[in-house]
C-alpha cells in the first residue's frame, strides 16, 4: 500500500493536471456559440462539483486515523474517478460543439 504522503502527493498532481484541463475547457467554451455554452454549462458544473469533492478528500488525506485510512482511500479514489469522468466528460461535450461548429 502506498504511504500517505506519497498517495497525497499523487493526488495533488492529479488535482492540478484535471484544473488544468478544466481551465482549458473554460476558455475553449468561451468560443462556442451562445447555444453551445448554454449546452455546455451543465457539464462544466458538475466537473466544478467533483473537482471540490475531490479538493476536499485531499485535505482528509492529512487528518485521517490509521483505522480510517483505508475506507478514506476508497473515499478519495471514488471522488478522483467521478472528477475524470465528470471533466472527461465535459471536453468530449466541448469537442462535439467545436466539431459541429
Amino acid at each position: 500500500m502506498e504511504s500517505r504522503e506519497i498517495y497525497k502527493q499523487k493526488y495533488e498532481a492529479q488535482i492540478r493536471e484535471w484544473e488544468a484541463k478544466v481551465a482549458t475547457i473554460k476558455a475553449q467554451a468561451d468560443k462556442l456559440t451562445a447555444q453551445a455554452r448554454l449546452d455546455l454549462q451543465p457539464h462544466v458544473d458538475a466537473v466544478h462539483t467533483r473537482f471540490e469533492a475531490a479538493s476536499a478528500k485531499l485535505h482528509e488525506v492529512t487528518s485521517t486515523t490509521e483505522e480510517k485510512w483505508e475506507e478514506m482511500q476508497r473515499s478519495a479514489d471514488h471522488a478522483w474517478s467521478e472528477l475524470k469522468a465528470a471533466a472527461e466528460g465535459a471536453y468530449d461535450a466541448m469537442r462535439s460543439h467545436r466539431s459541429g461548429s
